[in-house]
């Protein structure tokens, strides 16, 4: 099992930019020191609630902090983006890291951001689909015809920028859905799960995921990388007061911005902290009981990489820090 670290976004424009950085230089240099294996950064615009850093640039200044840890965007929203640019991109950031990136991608879900993009929201699923045949035709470095529906050469043509990592850097595909579980399976290395699907439901969408692959003629995936929300803590009691307060305010944002409708698949709502502990979507308590449920995702799920996010709206870094340190001494050394 490998660990992964997630740079979130908690604070608003009121918090000084480089406060939000100078916590996230502290978090990854722990997690490097910790031995985590991957740091992983997300991708949203117009967040006046939370501000999110473009990931590309953010992950090639914080890979100088965490020399050990592979880097990745989890994820990039390609269903709004240029695929040449996505692609050039992220074959630099592989580059400035020696080989240490993984692509992760989604369509998107928040109306606000294809509006701003120009994009029309009924078309993200294609979009995506072409994008992404795109970026990997680019990063096999021969000369690409391509006139889509979408994007277009004039003639043939060669990206400028290859990836260190051959044939490609690794391309993690997100989603809530059956729909996009299926793309996932179709265009990715893996299903990068999010924190959304029940146990039980994560355990349905997987099966739809291998279904996928196997009607598409692939193998196997090689990674299964999966979130879930914890809070460490000495008693249940303890770490189920911090979820309340937690989530609340989190998963409003998340509402806000249109989430909601994607959640058809998961087998349940964001809902309050004790529903999501019973349906495995929060893991609260003592650490030994953390590591037991890790154990078991791995063990009946097949999970690969748990990417733990220490940082909440409203909670101090210190306890950030905190959480991140009792999860790398105390969950990740039983596991």
């Amino acid at each position: 099992m490998k660990f992964g670290l997630l740079l979130t976004a908690v604070h608003d424009a009121s918090v000084p930019g480089a406060q939000q950085v100078a916590e996230h230089r502290e978090l990854v240099r722990a997690a490097d020191e910790l031995g985590f294996d991957v740091m992983v950064c997300g991708q949203h615009f117009l967040g006046t609630e939370l501000r999110y850093y473009q990931p590309v640039p953010y992950l090639t200044h914080m890979a100088q902090f965490g020399p050990r840890m592979r880097v990745a965007t989890g994820i990039l929203l390609l269903a709004m983006l240029n695929p040449v640019q996505v692609a050039e991109e992220v074959a630099t950031l592989d580059v400035v890291t020696g080989g240490r990136a993984t692509l992760g991608v989604a369509v998107g879900y928040a109306d606000k951001e294809f509006t701003a993009l120009g994009v029309d929201k009924a078309d993200r699923g294609a979009r995506f689909d072409e994008a992404i045949a795109l970026i990997t035709a680019l990063w096999a470095g021969e000369p690409v015809e391509h006139e889509g529906r979408f994007f277009r050469f004039d003639g043939p043509a060669q990206a400028s920028v290859l990836p260190e990592q051959k044939p490609r850097p690794p391309i993690w595909v997100g989603g809530n859905s059956k729909a996009a579980v299926r793309r996932a399976a179709r265009t990715g290395d893996a299903w990068y799960a999010p924190p959304f699907p029940t146990h039980d439901a994560l355990r349905e969408l997987l099966a739809v995921f291998e279904e996928e692959r196997e009607r598409a003629g692939l193998q196997p995936a090689p990674e299964l990388p999966i979130r879930r929300e914890v809070i460490v803590a000495d008693s249940k009691e303890e770490a189920r007061r911090g979820a309340e307060t937690r989530s609340k305010a989190r998963y409003r944002t998340y509402l806000q911005w249109g989430l909601g409708g994607d959640l058809a698949d998961t087998g349940g709502s964001f809902g309050e902290a004790d529903e999501t502990e019973t349906s495995g979507r929060f893991f609260l308590g003592p650490p030994e009981e953390i590591a037991a449920s890790l154990r078991r995702l791995e063990d009946e799920i097949g999970m690969t990489h748990f990417i733990f996010k220490p940082q909440w709206p409203g909670v101090p870094h210190i306890e950030a820090m905190r959480q991140l340190e009792r999860f790398g001494t105390e969950v990740m050394a039983v596991c």
